[in-house]
């Protein structure tokens, strides 16, 4: 039994590290279903989500140099690892929650090489996406130029009815 335990935890770090940032999230009232709907929005990020024994992944998170708090770690606990895209990722689970009704609770986590606390996910779940910043920056940009369009615009106008005005005098 030992070594199965060894060779489990061995597969868990391996994916701890092979997938880079991951969120740590606590599941309750989650049906079969909806873990396997759940699994494929994530899916769609590139990433997955695994529901891990508790004190695995706080080995494996250990051997990896990740410290993790049993005390900060209540309940059922899964991982959504692998997504390219850890903001993403927290959207996922976040929107996941307003449509099934809490079922996911933040733990905490794992981004560009620090650990993270709950409070920290959630702030990383309201930020608005790559493709709403893209266009807010675009925004901003374009409205500058929109101005200075218009205000070339009205002035050739004004050039145009001085010229009318000269050519009727």
């Amino acid at each position: 039994m030992k070594r199965e335990k060894q060779l489990l935890l061995d597969e868990m770090e391996e994916q701890i590290k092979q997938s880079g940032p991951f969120i740590v999230t606590n599941y309750e009232k989650l049906s079969a279903p909806k873990v396997y709907e759940f699994r494929r929005e994530v899916e769609s990020l590139g990433g997955y989500y695994e529901v891990v024994r508790k004190r695995m992944f706080m080995l494996a998170a250990k051997r990896l140099g990740i410290e993790f708090d049993s005390a900060a770690l209540p309940g059922h606990v899964g991982l959504v690892l692998g997504a390219k895209d850890p903001i993403e990722a927290a959207k996922i689970v976040q929107k996941f929650n307003k449509k099934e009704g809490d079922v996911f609770t933040f733990l905490g986590g794992y981004v560009e090489g620090q650990k993270t606390s709950k409070e920290d996910v959630q702030k990383l779940a309201s930020l608005p996406s790559k493709e709403q910043l893209q266009s807010q920056i675009l925004a901003l940009m374009e409205a500058p130029m929109s101005n200075l369009v218009g205000i070339m615009d009205s002035l050739l106008a004004g050039v145009v009815r001085c010229v009318e005005g000269k050519l009727q005098q």
